[in-house]
């Protein structure tokens, strides 16, 4: 029985779910919604999300049901397809209170899957069932500039935001993380003889705050900064452009300014922009 249980375990070392250590390994494709296993001492569960769209937010709430009296802990982590470590939790036994695991992909997307790991350990012995577990996977789209989906991080594909007509325009459920997520990059048309009124407002700050930050620039088309400032968190109070491009002689091109957004330290946002176009001044 030895021999066939160290066999096992270089097996699953080679292909990759699990360490010397481990009695087992077991893997499952899951996608968003509620899923069960067990806490088994020295064994390991693989939980697999994927395809993960741009710019999703994934959220994974775990919980452990503990069975044994005393003793036991469980590590859960969530890792991206390159097996890097973005978060981890663990409960030892009796503890019982949800852990949240939260991600956010960007626009190429990267991360572009998931993995959860959850780890039983501190029995008795190999196999022992210490409980249960219950993970809720909750995948979140975002919304900027109401794309549906994450702004770019570069100039080069920059999402337009369609305002280029007179009137006022609101996308009120623009994102941005301090995980993959941390620029967002919009286009902005002006037509001469036209002026804008541009308000970038945070709405909602998460995070461990302190030193996080976002970061506001407006750049004209030779990307030559023109007006900048910061949001601290959790402050909410706005940044704004007022501009106006003159008509000159008969051209009637357009002209192109862009606003970029950079997040930084261990916080994300929900902001606002809000955009007045008018004719003349």
């Amino acid at each position: 029985m030895r021999r066939r249980l160290t066999a096992l375990r270089i097996f699953l070392f080679c292909i990759g779910l699990a360490s010397p250590g481990l009695l087992f390994a077991q893997e499952n494709i899951v996608g968003e919604g509620e899923h069960k296993g067990f806490i088994i001492n020295e064994g390991l569960q693989v939980f697999r999300v994927s395809p993960i769209k741009p710019g999703q937010t994934i959220e994974v709430f775990c919980t452990p049901q503990w069975t044994k009296e005393k003793g036991g802990k469980v590590q859960w982590r969530l890792q991206d397809q390159d097996g890097i470590t973005l978060k981890a939790a663990a409960h030892n036994n009796p503890e019982a209170e949800a852990a949240l695991m939260e991600w956010t992909s960007n626009s190429l997307p990267r991360p572009k899957a998931y993995s959860i790991y959850v780890q039983g350990m501190g029995g008795d012995y190999p196999g022992e069932i210490l409980g249960a577990v219950t993970l809720r996977i909750f995948l979140w789209d975002q919304n900027d500039g109401n794309s549906g989906t994450d702004a770019p991080e570069t100039y080069e594909k920059a999402l337009l935001l369609p305002i280029s007509e007179p009137g006022t325009y609101l996308f009120e459920e623009c994102f941005i993380s301090g995980t993959a997520d941390i620029y967002d990059l919009y286009k902005i048309p002006i037509k001469p003889n036209h002026s804008l009124i541009l308000l970038a407002k945070p709405l909602q700050w998460k995070g461990v705050g302190q030193k996080g930050k976002v970061r506001w620039e407006f750049l004209n088309k030779s990307f030559r900064r023109l007006k900048g400032g910061d949001s601290l968190f959790p402050h909410t109070s706005p940044f704004m452009v007022k501009i106006f491009y003159p008509q000159v002689k008969a051209d009637v091109k357009e002209a192109i300014y862009y606003l970029f957004v950079k997040v930084e330290g261990e916080v994300s946002l929900i902001y606002a922009l809000q955009a007045e176009m008018k004719e003349g001044r």
